[in-house]
């Protein structure tokens, strides 16, 4: 699917539907540093669509377009969030024939949560949504919403397990740490350990 996408870019310049600058401004290296406190690893494409919470990670040789990702993520090397669909249902599926071709196969907006894991070489498809505190295992291609705190995995995804009980859950939503500075945060984090229903940190 990212060879697919990428190759289209190409055909697309190839054809001159889109100058080598508008390409440049779609998949920027520059628009990295609008995202304060995040690290993005430079060999990651961006969009400049994109909104990235503070504090997130973003691994390696990702591509993430027209995306919103909160705070606190981990996300690994290889992961692609939101790449283009092609529309099925036309005469021709190539992008060759789109008016927009950028706008068409980028449509639906994908939101990531905060807190949330994504493991190596993940695909995540247009539209979907990933919850609060919710963990994609490696290799994983996800074509549905995962819910908050939900740890999936395969390729389709599929459930696994829950990572906190009910009220565990309860709990950290109501702490609402991820909207907080990092030292606050580490506050709030560890007050929830107090209560002996975590894991503590090291």
């Amino acid at each position: 699917m990212i060879k697919s996408f990428l190759k289209n870019i190409k055909l697309i310049l190839k054809q001159k539907l889109v100058s080598r600058k508008d390409l440049d401004d779609f998949f920027s290296s520059n628009n990295r540093n609008i995202f304060p406190n995040v690290e993005i690893m430079p060999t990651t494409l961006l969009s400049g669509q994109n909104q990235i919470g503070e504090y997130t990670y973003v691994g390696y040789n990702g591509i993430i377009t027209s995306s919103k990702i909160g705070r606190y993520c981990s996300i690994a090397n290889n992961v692609s969030i939101g790449i283009g669909e092609h529309k099925i249902k036309r005469v021709s599926t190539n992008s060759i024939f789109y008016k927009d071709p950028f706008k068409t196969l980028t449509e639906k907006e994908c939101t990531i949560g905060h807190d949330v894991w994504i493991g190596s070489n993940v695909v995540i498809r247009r539209g979907v949504t990933v919850g609060n505190g919710a963990i994609i295992g490696a290799n994983s291609f996800i074509n549905n919403d995962v819910k908050p705190f939900e740890i999936v995995g395969g390729s389709p995804a599929r459930f696994i397990r829950m990572r906190f009980s009910e009220e565990q859950i309860n709990l950290v939503n109501n702490s609402s740490w991820w909207d907080e500075s990092l030292s606050l945060a580490k506050q709030k984090i560890a007050q929830l350990e107090q209560t002996g229903l975590f894991e503590k940190n090291d």
